[in-house]
């Protein structure tokens, strides 16, 4: 099955790490996912947050308003 050959890139933690940095409980971050404030992916019974999904989540939380920065352009490129 996908779940038990599935390795999360370098970058990717799991809410108990993201917990960790953040200075929250992990229920909070789990709740920080039920809302819909921070992106994860779920495989079988583990979840995975990239670290984007983290810039995001302080990005929003500075800002109050939502960006998804999935499709956005790299700032070294020109957009016509």
């Amino acid at each position: 099955m996908f779940q038990d050959t599935y390795k999360p890139e370098p970058d990717t933690y799991t809410p108990a790490q993201v917990a960790e940095m953040c200075g929250v409980k992990t229920t909070t971050v789990h709740a920080w996912i039920s809302r819909g404030e921070i992106r994860s992916l779920k495989v079988g019974h583990k979840r995975y947050i990239s670290a984007q999904a983290i810039r995001d989540l302080y990005q929003f939380r500075r800002t109050k308003e939502y960006v998804d920065y999935t499709y956005a352009p790299k700032a070294d490129k020109k957009v016509i």
